[in-house]
């Protein structure tokens, strides 16, 4: 069914890029288009490093129904603060001329954030008096306060102007969890302008790679009469993954060799990983690296254990990671180090055990629960799914594209 209508979409990251915010702007942009809508992505050129390996992609293309346009920045986004606040300078700068153009023609402009994207959006709804939507999976600077990176208290004051300023140029806005709707509430956002659209599952395309691929997995991936534990997706300094370097070498001094871990994925705490297991001479770790997302469900299913991390810091209690969602329809006990909304979505669910924030002993001592045999696994995926389906989110979106349409 057609609508007729046409929507601008901008974000920094996307296909083929899969991190968390680019993977949601993917498959928001193509079910979009499977309801009937025009769609275009204003983006940049991808990351090698957050891609899906030997992945290819164009300036300008169409992409299961989904109109492309790519930008080029002059700066990587890399662990650098100083790099990572030109890259996304450079990238509102460079996508303001393209911007305008595209959305002469649309009737509804929706940024996903980082920041820079709700900035560019608000700029274009600025000049061309277009209905802005800023959706927020991630509070920045919040984020990188919290992750260490910003520190320097000018720079905070000065992205706390342009955060408020961005807020102000969106008609509305949306969160993934209630806790970051009370974050930007507490900064003066009407709540009128607020409402909360978590991250999703796409069972579909889970269930029809779950067991595609199994060969291929069984294959590369098999370690006889291991209990395989695994880290999947973007392993940064929010993760701190050193946590599970620190785990699996406990657990090997203590003669529990029947596991291994994988870390599944890239990120910029990778190379110190891979340091750190060097110089420990550890053998119960394995780097598995990017890999076709295609592979991702059948790896999860294979594994007997998920596991994720925050660090612990009060502003990440407003967070559920997206790797969740897919950890979650795994029918696999996950064990997380998290507090507050992370936390109450295990427990809701059933999903598994959560710990203390980068508590290595905690970990270890639900490692070894999970797999002694008097752990109770009970998920209720059913009722996630039920909840968390991405035609629900389709249609939360689908109210305020409509209502901005009769505005």
């Amino acid at each position: 069914m057609k609508n007729n209508l046409n929507i601008l979409m901008i974000h920094q990251h996307y296909f083929p890029e899969m991190s968390g915010t680019a993977r949601r702007a993917k498959e928001l942009a193509e079910g979009f288009v499977k309801r009937g809508y025009d769609v275009n992505i204003l983006t940049s050129f991808p990351r090698d490093y957050r891609s899906m390996p030997n992945s290819s992609y164009n300036v300008i293309e169409s992409l299961n129904g989904v109109s492309i346009y790519r930008v080029s920045t002059l700066f990587e986004v890399k662990k650098n603060v100083v790099l990572r606040m030109l890259s996304y300078l450079s990238f509102v700068v460079i996508s303001i001329k393209l911007g305008l153009k595209l959305s002469r023609k649309s009737d509804i402009i929706i940024s996903i954030a980082p920041l820079p994207s709700g900035i560019l959006g608000g700029l274009l709804h600025l000049f061309n008096k277009k209905y802005h939507h800023f959706d927020i999976p991630d509070i920045l600077p919040d984020l990188g306060i919290a992750a260490g990176m910003i520190k320097n208290k000018g720079l905070i004051y000065l992205l706390r102007k342009i955060e408020i300023w961005a807020y102000s140029r969106a008609n509305s806005i949306s969160t993934c969890t209630k806790g970051q709707m009370n974050n930007i509430h507490s900064k003066g956002v009407p709540d009128e302008k607020l409402s909360c659209i978590p991250d999703w599952i796409d069972t579909a395309y889970f269930k029809n790679n779950l067991n595609k691929h199994k060969l291929f997995i069984d294959q590369k991936y098999a370690f006889p009469n291991k209990v395989t534990i695994s880290f999947v997706g973007n392993i940064g300094a929010l993760q701190n993954p050193d946590v599970f370097v620190e785990v699996m070498k406990d657990l090997a001094n203590d003669g529990h060799n029947k596991y291994i871990f994988l870390f599944i994925g890239d990120g910029i705490m990778l190379p110190r990983i891979k340091e750190k297991i060097l110089k420990l001479k550890l053998n119960n770790i394995k780097i598995i690296g990017r890999v076709d997302r295609k592979y991702i469900p059948g790896l999860m299913k294979k594994s007997d254990i998920l596991v994720t991390n925050y660090i612990s810091d009060e502003h990440l209690n407003l967070y559920v990671p997206g790797k969740l969602f897919e950890y979650a329809i795994s029918n696999k006990p996950i064990i997380i180090g998290s507090k507050g909304d992370a936390k109450n979505f295990i427990e809701k669910y059933n999903f598994g055990i959560v710990v203390a924030p980068s508590n290595k002993i905690a970990f270890k001592k639900a490692i070894l629960e999970v797999t002694n045999g008097n752990y109770n696994f009970l998920p209720k995926t059913d009722k996630f799914i039920s909840d968390y389906s991405i035609e629900n989110i389709l249609d939360k979106y689908e109210n305020i594209i409509n209502n901005s349409h009769k505005g």
